[in-house]
């Protein structure tokens, strides 16, 4: 975990647009979206929680003017339930990245070249993707502490 986070605090630079991608009605898949839900309104971050159709929010991202972009979804990477990644677009053909594969690609194409904006995929493992809601423990685990190390190496909102 120490790993992500300092490759975290590396790229999150500038005005930081965080989009959490992901069905939360298909157990671990939904991971993405509620880790966004979770830190929203908490950070001096643009927070946009996608559900599974994040090219549905393209306006509200380039609005607000971002240098640097996370997006945060569930990914095939044939790791362990849990385990995490950041990626950027070159890294995407390497993994198979699940049903998002294509068109997360061309989702980073397009937010590269309409913002000018750095972009990164926060990736975890999904363990289970079933019809169902809540996670499997590995991913829940990972959640919680992308959640504490987000709220850590992020500046906080502050509160008028």
């Amino acid at each position: 975990m120490e790993r992500i986070e300092e490759l975290l605090k590396g790229i999150l630079k500038g005005r930081i647009t965080v989009v959490g991608v992901g069905n939360t009605e298909k157990g671990d898949d939904g991971v993405g979206h509620i880790l966004a839900d979770r830190i929203k309104g908490k950070l001096d971050a643009f927070v946009i929680c996608a559900g599974p159709t994040p090219e549905n929010f393209l306006r509200p991202i380039r609005d607000s003017r971002p240098e640097t972009i996370l997006v945060i979804d569930a990914s095939e990477l044939g790791a362990e339930a849990g385990d995490a990644k950041l990626l950027t677009k070159e890294d995407i053909p390497l993994y198979g990245l699940s049903t998002h594969n294509s068109s997360l690609a061309l989702f980073f194409e397009f937010l590269e070249s309409d913002t000018g904006a750095s972009v990164y995929l926060l990736a975890i493992q999904p363990g289970d993707t079933g019809m169902r809601k809540g996670f499997s423990n590995a991913v829940k685990t990972r959640c919680d502490e992308l959640e504490q190390t987000l709220l850590r190496i992020l500046p906080n909102k502050e509160i008028h």
